[in-house]
């Protein structure tokens, strides 16, 4: 996928579908692991799932695998047949992207990385706490019986979340859409999470 977009479009649209489909959801996945924890506590998380994104650009899909901790995060993405396309490397005072083509792309943060090869900023920091359903601060939030988020609005992104048929409290998100206008519209399906 990553490798096609660097010919037709250029790392501004690479870029763009990297970071952006990590916010987002499609079709109903099994019932997932539910933490033991509540997902407030939740510090460290595995995911590997799938992603949609229609943008201005075109759109675009494939896999990915995130490592998720308080010491960093580790994004892998991949076309829609699994074979390798990107990675992303991020830790304090460092981030890193490198493609299938060894290019590399650096940063003192995700945030910064973004917005150097963007041009404009994206909510990198704030994307594990979305894709755990934790509200943003100074977000408003919809929430169902079982006090789990429905509706996140953050500044101009509106995220829905899915549980599936899950009643429990602690259930972790199946599928995620985000909005961000007219602009985007990103899905993620999660087929398998994995918390401590």
């Amino acid at each position: 996928m990553l490798y096609v977009l660097s010919k037709r479009r250029g790392w501004r649209s690479l870029l763009a579908a990297l970071f952006l489909f990590m916010l987002a959801g499609c079709a109903t996945p099994p019932p997932l692991h539910s933490p033991s924890l509540p997902r407030e506590s939740v510090r460290s998380f595995q995911m590997e799932g799938r992603f949609s994104l229609r943008h201005a650009d075109g759109s675009y899909s494939g896999k990915m695998a995130w490592n998720h901790s308080p010491q960093g995060d580790d994004i892998f993405l991949m076309n829609p047949f699994g074979q390798g396309a990107a990675e992303i490397q991020s830790r304090p005072g460092m981030a890193r992207l490198v493609t299938a083509e060894q290019k590399t792309y650096e940063a003192e943060s995700a945030d910064q990385l973004v917005a150097d090869v963007l041009g404009y900023p994206l909510p990198v920091a704030a994307l594990a706490d979305w894709l755990l359903g934790r509200p943003s601060p100074g977000g408003e939030g919809r929430h169902d019986a079982q006090g789990r988020l429905l509706e996140l609005r953050a500044e101009s992104w509106r995220i829905e979340y899915d549980y599936g048929d899950s009643l429990d409290a602690r259930a972790l998100p199946q599928r995620l859409t985000i909005h961000r206008g007219e602009e985007l519209d990103l899905k993620l399906r999660i087929d398998t999470w994995s918390t401590p």
